[in-house]
């Protein structure tokens, strides 16, 4: 997905709007994942979700063009640092709260209430998303 659409439609529409694009079909394929009724909806939902995988890219692509050159590496580290701050912290909150619906115990009947869960803070993410906006990125330094 990110090698096929995203150079055919960056130019077109923007990386501000391929983000909320991108977070908006992963909202919806979490919610469908979270309600799924038969077993050929998560499938389904898979067409959601590839187009999910442009978020990552674009933010990347939103933030490298607001800071210079020489600060290349510390945005990117920053982004880099806050996934993986997000990828410890998410199981260690959304593991017992699957297994808490998925047990005898729940507090009510929903076992995909921790999919609909991350689905809601993606909701987070989207809304934050739509209020980037673009400013022109930052010329070169001319040393010589």
């Amino acid at each position: 997905m990110q090698m096929i659409f995203m150079p055919m439609m960056a130019p077109k529409m923007g990386e501000e709007k391929m983000l909320s694009i991108g977070l908006s079909l992963n909202c919806i394929s979490m919610f469908l994942n979270s309600i799924a009724w038969s077993p050929w909806v998560p499938y389904a939902a898979t067409v959601f979700s590839s187009f999910a995988l442009l978020a990552q890219p674009t933010i990347r692509s939103i933030a490298s063009k607001q800071v210079g050159p020489n600060e290349q590496g510390k945005a990117q580290g920053c982004i880099s640092g806050i996934s993986s701050f997000a990828n410890i912290v998410a199981p260690l909150v959304f593991s017992p709260l699957t297994a808490l619906f998925l047990s005898e115990d729940a507090p009510f009947n929903f076992p995909g209430f921790s999919i609909m869960c991350l689905g809601l803070a993606t909701i987070i993410a989207l809304i934050q998303s739509t209020m980037i906006r673009a400013s022109p990125p930052i010329a070169s330094h001319n040393l010589a």
